[in-house]
Parts: structure tokens; C-alpha cells; sequence
């Protein structure tokens, strides 16, 4: 495997999500991932993807046209920059499986929905006050996919919009060119 200075991160989040995804085989959750309703499954899917487009066109706004976006960007960057378009695939698709088979296959089918999404919000708590914005952000999304869940009795739409999210934006952290140094 060509190694990257991010795949230590790409190693970690594997050994993080794969409890998670096992969580959902050992527990046997309910039938959230049936298909029994192809036309409610596919009208999710789609709602899932123009929701997910909304989020990211909106992530993007706020870190291009807000300060506190701006150094949130930055941040991340720092962080999971220099991904390379491999690994943005192995997080995003470890990050939408894991978090929702646990969070939304396990959980809330046995704490409801709102305490499944606040422990959601939980695991993002930041390690550094400038992510609060960002843990805000992951709260409100968990709302949002719990709602996805509870209303389709599925949870593929929930899935893809939390991929989608996770993907797009990676990318764009990814590509993200350091900022000039401000003047002193």
C-alpha cells in the first residue's frame, strides 16, 4: 500500500468503525436495512441526496463567508488534509456505515431517537473549542438522520446522506490550498 502521511488516520478510523459495524450484525438490529418498500426506499434515497447537496453547498458557505467557518476549515485541514482521493473513500464509507448502523440501527431502535442522536452529538464533541461549531453541526445532523431513519424505517437514505456529507466535504479539505499568512 503507498503510504501517505494520512493513513495512520484512514488505519484508525477502521479500527473505530469496525466495532460499530459489527454492532449492527451481533445485535440484531430491526429490519432497517429491508427493502420491503422499494418506492418509500427510493423517494429516501433521493430526498437524501438533495438534502445531502443542501448540507454540503451550506458547510461550503459558511467556511468560505464566515471567519469562525474560515478557521474551522483551517483546522480540519490541518487535521485530515492531504488525504488522498483513496482514503477520503475508506473514511467517508466507515464514518456513514459505522455511525449509523450503531447510532441509528442499534440505538434508536431501543433509546428513540433522541437520545440515539444526542449520543451522536456525544462522539463529536471537540478536543478543541474551536470545533464546537462543528460539534453543534454533527447534533443537528443527527437530528436530521434520525428523523430519515424514523420516517423511512430505513436506513440506507441515512447512509448515503451521511457518506455524501462525509465524502464531499473531505474532498474538499483534501484539496484545500494552505491559506497566505496573514500580515503582521
Amino acid at each position: 500500500m503507498n503510504e501517505t502521511p494520512k493513513t495512520p488516520i484512514v488505519r484508525l478510523a477502521f479500527w473505530l468503525y469496525l466495532p460499530m459495524i459489527a454492532s449492527g450484525v451481533f445485535s440484531r438490529p430491526p429490519d432497517v436495512f429491508g427493502i420491503s418498500h422499494p418506492t418509500r426506499l427510493a423517494m429516501g434515497m433521493a430526498l437524501a441526496l438533495v438534502t445531502g447537496a443542501a448540507v454540503v453547498w451550506l458547510s461550503r458557505w459558511i467556511s468560505r463567508q464566515t471567519e469562525w467557518g474560515r478557521m474551522l476549515r483551517v483546522e480540519f485541514h490541518a487535521l485530515l488534509g492531504g488525504m488522498d482521493s483513496r482514503q477520503v473513500l475508506y473514511l467517508a464509507l466507515l464514518s456513514g456505515f459505522g455511525e449509523e448502523i450503531l447510532f441509528r440501527g442499534v440505538l434508536q431502535p431501543r433509546l428513540g431517537w433522541f437520545w440515539a442522536s444526542l449520543m451522536f452529538g456525544a462522539l463529536h464533541f471537540p478536543f478543541r473549542s474551536i470545533l464546537i461549531p462543528w460539534s453543534l453541526f454533527a447534533l443537528a445532523m443527527g437530528f436530521v438522520l434520525a428523523a430519515f431513519t424514523e420516517v423511512l424505517q430505513n436506513l440506507w437514505p441515512a447512509i448515503l446522506l451521511h457518506f455524501m456529507i462525509n465524502y464531499l466535504n473531505l474532498h474538499d479539505l483534501a484539496e484545500l490550498r494552505e491559506p497566505p499568512p496573514s500580515d503582521p
